[in-house]
């Protein structure tokens, strides 16, 4: 009996506790549901990004250093944009097509589209956004007049054929005319965009928030702060220590750690954007065009890009100056670029005539050493290090090099006037259409950038301002590619991508293509707890 009643207790305890067990997941079982929820987004969540520079105003027609402030797109919207994949697509508006070879645009605008004040947005917002952008020198276009036929069509009508227009419309932002006061004087940012402009802390934070009445779908993040953390290295470390959820241009060390760590995200969006060395080609021995070529066998441009700069962050140019994935479009499929081959190098330096006489490991030529300056850039990190390793590759086919760091200023001005041997520079590359690249290098638009006086070369690069379609663009851009390997105007290094680590909290992350995509997922992104 007393072993029975024992065991009656036991099962009674046990019976007990299931039936516990059964209430409390029953219970439970609604928060879970509550915590799932949760887990698909805060609608009232804060994201904050950390970011190497703050921008320059808030007013459209300040450029900022180094591109057009992309945390503006949130604000004001562009006419097209670039999708995931570069595709141009319609955002305020709905079509945009070619007449007279592309000397007349006619934009049809999406109807229905609110400013964030409640005023209309219509074809004479977008003319007087235009007129101001193109009065203020924020976008140098051809343009004749901007007609508005009627409320929703925008007709631009050029003084001659402008080819690359609907690149050009995915960064010109549109805004409303009471942005200004009845001066014309800029007050506050009155765009169509997603988020909408709450406070700005000079060099410090600028902070946007949901636009409760936003004609797309609206945001899933309410606040937006972007927080300015100019060195690469603390910017890191404020991802790693939760003071922030997002964060770009990371170092590749701190890139490598965090994919290690397993508990971040990290996305890759392929850049247009060419990083390069350009010869000095108006002089000597840049002028003949067996020493450039040369010059580009003599670099081993996979080893700099794996050793110096990371793969994780970049597509070495081993298929020219259009080997980005952003290119794949218009890159000539069949092309061989220059492989490093020292051996060829020294071939060519001596059918130039540069030997060396005295034995010392240092070419000559009449009396002169092969000795050349190569200006670095201090825009992206890596800049010192990069010109360093060109300055190893040269050593050993008899080059002497000196490397001498500038900033951004001082650099372009070296180039302007002509004062340099070999001088990094990055791209030109808000869109993935390179026609301003090639036309501010090697066109005549800028003549005092200008790399390459080449007749031939400046006569396609006028073309892409006239080929409105896509297959005469593309033999366009074939024959250039064939003439640049040819030229040989410098050393085509890689292509920078575009890098974003974010919290594994972070979800739904997408980025649209273009200068203006880079903070695009903001659209999308939720935040979970």
């Amino acid at each position: 009996m007393v072993k029975g009643s024992y065991l009656g207790r036991i099962w009674s305890s046990l019976l007990l506790g299931l039936l516990l067990v059964l209430i409390s997941l029953a219970l439970f079982g609604c928060g879970g549901a509550k915590k799932e929820q949760s887990k698909a987004g805060d609608q009232d969540a804060t994201v904050r990004i950390g970011i190497r520079k703050d921008i320059a105003a808030l007013d459209p027609a300040v450029f900022g250093q180094g591109g057009p402030d992309p945390q503006r797109y949130l604000i004001y919207e562009p006419l097209l944009y670039m999708d995931e994949s570069f595709s141009l697509k319609g955002r305020l508006a709905e079509s945009w097509t070619a007449e007279d070879q592309g000397r007349v645009w006619t934009v049809k605008l999406k109807e229905g589209v609110r400013f964030s004040d409640g005023t209309p947005f219509n074809a004479a917002a977008v003319k007087f956004s235009l007129e101001y952008l193109l009065k203020a020198k924020r976008i140098f276009w051809p343009l004749e007049r901007i007609e508005t036929p009627d409320d929703y069509t925008t007709k631009l009508v050029f003084k001659r054929p402008y080819a690359v227009l609907p690149y050009d419309l995915t960064t010109a932002e549109i805004f409303s005319p009471t942005s200004f006061d009845p001066e014309g004087k800029f007050k506050a940012p009155v765009g169509t965009g997603p988020f909408v402009f709450k406070e700005w802390k000079k060099d410090q934070e600028l902070i946007f928030v949901r636009n409760e009445n936003y004609w797309g779908p609206k945001p899933k993040v309410k606040t937006v702060i972007f927080k300015v953390i100019p060195d690469h290295q603390t910017r890191a470390m404020a991802l790693q220590s939760g003071e922030i959820d997002i964060a770009d241009y990371l170092p590749v060390t701190a890139i490598r750690e965090m994919e290690k760590a397993g508990i971040y995200s990290i996305y890759r969006k392929p850049s247009p954007c060419m990083n390069w060395i350009a010869f000095n080609t108006y002089r000597e021995p840049f002028d003949d065009v067996r020493v450039r070529q040369a010059v580009c066998y003599a670099v081993d441009v996979e080893r700099i890009v794996s050793s110096v700069v990371g793969v994780e962050v970049a597509t070495p140019a081993l298929k020219g100056p259009l080997s980005s994935p952003a290119h794949d479009y218009i890159r000539k499929p069949d092309l061989q670029w220059y492989s490093y081959d020292p051996a060829k190098a020294r071939e060519l330096l001596l059918q130039a005539g540069w030997k060396d006489v005295d034995g010392d490991g240092i070419l000559e030529k009449n009396g002169k050493k092969f000795q050349m300056t190569l200006i670095a850039s201090t825009l992206y990190e890596e800049g010192r290090a990069i010109a360093e390793a060109v300055q190893a590759d040269l050593k050993k086919v008899g080059i002497a090099v000196e490397v001498r760091v500038l900033e951004s200023a001082a650099r372009f001005e070296a180039l302007k006037q002509r004062n340099y041997d070999l001088v990094e520079l990055g791209g030109i590359c808000a869109t993935n259409d390179p026609t301003p690249w090639f036309s501010y290098y090697f066109g005549t638009q800028h003549p005092e950038y200008c790399v390459l006086k080449d007749q031939i070369v400046q006569e396609l690069v006028g073309r892409l301002y006239t080929a409105v379609e896509p297959e005469a663009r593309r033999e366009i851009f074939f024959k250039l590619q064939e003439l640049l390997k040819e030229r040989a105007p410098g050393i085509f290094l890689y292509n920078q991508d575009a890098i974003t680590v974010t919290r594994e909290a972070v979800k739904d992350f997408a980025m649209e293509g273009g200068m203006p995509g880079s903070y695009s997922y903001l659209r999308v992104i939720s935040i979970t707890n």
